[in-house]
């Protein structure tokens, strides 16, 4: 089942994060980076989410009609090489990952929890921490949930937004 684009709103990734933070904006630019290497063999990935849940990173992968194509599920030991596209992005979502989960006090950081990018713009849902869940596209497309950028979405893409331009978190 795919999602019709048409009902896609894109008021989901237009709130920033509300304190700067430039290691974190550091290390989604770094994600950002990798995944939209990743995304332009066969140009069929719209979009990436990244997911960490009790050591497992998991890449999911929608084209652009918004369904999940791919998905690469593996522990840090069992990674991609570090040489390879995949390889660099479940690292880079390694690390982004793991800053994030330590901006909570000890104990209290989601057990899943994730971002999604379309290679330029990074965000993240408080409310729904883990966009490998089915039906999460679904939900924030929709604008019942907003999510919170870290970087902003492409101009001119999927989901950017012209009045997002220039906008950074540092």
């Amino acid at each position: 089942m795919h999602t019709n684009l048409q009902n896609i709103r894109v008021e989901w990734l237009q709130r920033p994060l509300p304190r700067p933070n430039r290691r974190l904006t550091a290390l989604a630019t770094r994600l950002a980076r990798c995944a939209g290497a990743l995304m332009q063999i066969g140009n069929q990935t719209a979009l990436i989410g990244v997911t960490a849940e009790r050591g497992i990173l998991r890449l999911t992968c929608w084209n652009h009609r918004m369904d999940v194509w791919a998905e690469l599920t593996a522990g840090a030991p069992a990674f991609a090489p570090t040489s390879s596209l995949e390889g660099a992005l479940q690292r880079a979502g390694a690390a982004l990952l793991d800053y994030f989960a330590g901006r909570w006090p000890d104990g209290a950081s989601p057990p899943c929890l994730g971002v999604v990018t379309d290679g330029i713009g990074v965000a993240f849902s408080p409310s729904y921490p883990a966009p490998c869940v089915p039906g999460w596209l679904e939900l924030h497309g929709s604008g019942r949930v907003a999510a919170v950028t870290i970087l902003p979405f492409a101009d001119g893409g999927l989901f950017g937004q012209d009045t997002q331009a220039g906008h950074r978190l540092h």
